[in-house]
């Protein structure tokens, strides 16, 4: 069996990675696996005003999970890291036999963080063995956290 795993940052929810994951589940049947990772000790940069802390971005991204998985019938997990972003990607992969890593690219506006976010995705490929899956936001997308009344569709 296929087995994904969507890596979410509290600081860079990608709402185009767990959307485009949770189709991609559906369409191959595949146990699905969501990775909320709170990273305390790295800096992240959330766009001025918006809340992006752990507790809301996984109350956020469990609504927009439930509603999928009982409208498609997938199987989901949910999990939270509290360590380094590289560490808990490369831990959860190597103990949950996983084949696909879904990570979302920095949204536009934070290009800033793109050479940085490159440059872990790399440390992390060198470590694990599966494939990787970078999904982009949508241009048209500005905000940076999770819509309630978008659709999974």
């Amino acid at each position: 069996m296929n087995r994904i795993l969507v890596a979410v940052e509290t600081g860079h929810p990608s709402v185009s990675a767990v959307v485009y994951a949770l189709n991609l589940a559906q369409r191959i049947q595949a146990q699905i696996s969501f990775l909320l990772i709170d990273h305390p000790g790295d800096e992240v940069d959330a766009s001025a005003g918006e809340t992006n802390d752990e507790f809301t971005v996984q109350k956020q991204l469990l609504t927009l999970i439930s509603d999928s998985s009982r409208r498609d019938g997938v199987k989901v997990n949910f999990y939270v890291g509290n360590g380094s972003y590289e560490m808990e990607l490369i831990n959860f992969v190597q103990q949950n036999n996983i084949s696909l890593l879904i990570v979302g690219f920095p949204a536009p506006g934070q290009q800033e963080g793109a050479g940085r976010f490159l440059e872990r995705l790399m440390n992390i490929k060198q470590k694990i063995n599966c494939r990787i899956m970078i999904v982009s936001e949508k241009l048209s997308s500005t905000s940076l956290t999770f819509n309630q009344k978008r659709g999974v569709r």
